[in-house]
């Protein structure tokens, strides 16, 4: 069975950013540089993307279930 890689959050006071580092086989890694660069994009910009796109699904989400949860409230009065 495969271990779940490590991670570690680093957190800069002064700028209000946070770095975070996880632990990815050699290989994984390799096979997503070259599938990055084959799109004639980098790593970072790729990640960038999709942390943005991930935050936006994770408040979609969010709202969906505030609704329904609002909408529960109203039928059961």
């Amino acid at each position: 069975m495969q271990q779940a890689p490590s991670q570690k959050i680093i957190r800069n006071q002064d700028t209000n950013t946070t770095g975070l580092s996880i632990e990815v086989p050699e290989n994984i890694k390799e096979g997503f540089r070259k599938a990055v660069e084959k799109n004639g994009k980098n790593i970072e910009e790729v990640l960038t993307l999709y942390m943005k796109k991930y935050i936006w699904k994770q408040g979609e989400l969010q709202r969906n279930r505030q609704k329904r949860r609002e909408g529960i409230g109203r039928r059961v009065c």
